[in-house]
């Protein structure tokens, strides 16, 4: 006998027993019967369903807001994003962004460099914007809500930590100089950074002002004592 015809019999024989079974069953309970109990199967395979795209949703969602959250060494980065890329392209994708996000938050609220800072922050809002538009529905809303909670919070405190930042690097430098006018020099750098964050408002105000009072004290010292 060939593989063919050994292949079609065994089908012929289960659908044998399935339409026995059928029939069997259909004489015991009626066509009432039969009809709950098909409408029952499909319910639970429905259930079933649900329950299996509940639990994968979840576990995505955990994932995002793991990636998020934490700074990932390079190679666990890859990883995550090799296995995603295997099985979901639109995952992956949306994976990428928030690792990118979340870098640029660290970096933007911790740079010295203006250019850096600003460049990163623009960068995380263009990336949250394409997840707006394009990557929400692939997270639940809590996630989504978790995550622009965060970019909010962010941008408010981007508004401090530029102008701070910059006028830090510009103090630390002038307490590594040696003579009076290079240090009245960034000095005057500091000061002047922190007059434009507190100009335009949109941060803690309080805090440039803090650190204002600081840099003026620093610089009436160098002017008196010419150190």
């Amino acid at each position: 006998m060939k593989k063919a015809e050994a292949t079609l019999i065994s089908w012929l024989i289960i659908i044998g027993i399935i339409v026995s079974s059928f029939t069997w069953l259909s004489e015991r309970v009626g066509g009432i019967g039969i009809g709950i109990i098909v409408a029952m199967i499909i319910g639970l395979a429905i259930f079933v369903n649900i329950r299996k795209t509940m639990n994968d949703q979840k576990s995505f969602d955990d994932l995002a807001r793991y990636v998020f959250n934490n700074r990932l060494h390079p190679d666990e980065d890859r990883k995550i994003n090799s296995k995603l890329a295997r099985s979901n392209f639109h995952r992956a994708a949306l994976i990428r962004n928030l690792q990118i996000i979340r870098d640029s938050i660290d970096i933007a609220l911790s740079s010295k460099k203006r250019d850096t800072a600003e460049s990163r922050m623009n960068l995380l809002l263009e990336r949250f914007e394409e997840i707006k538009k394009e990557q929400s529905a692939l997270i639940s809303f809590e996630v989504f809500d978790e995550i622009s909670n965060v970019i909010q919070k962010t941008s408010i405190e981007f508004n401090t930590k530029l102008y701070y930042n910059i006028a830090v690097g510009y103090i630390e430098k002038a307490e590594s100089l040696k003579t009076k006018k290079s240090k009245e020099k960034y000095l005057d750098l500091a000061k002047d950074i922190l007059d434009e964050g507190i100009e335009k408002g949109k941060g803690n105000g309080e805090e440039l002002k803090r650190v204002l009072l600081m840099v003026e004290q620093a610089k009436t010292k160098s002017e008196t004592y010419g150190t």
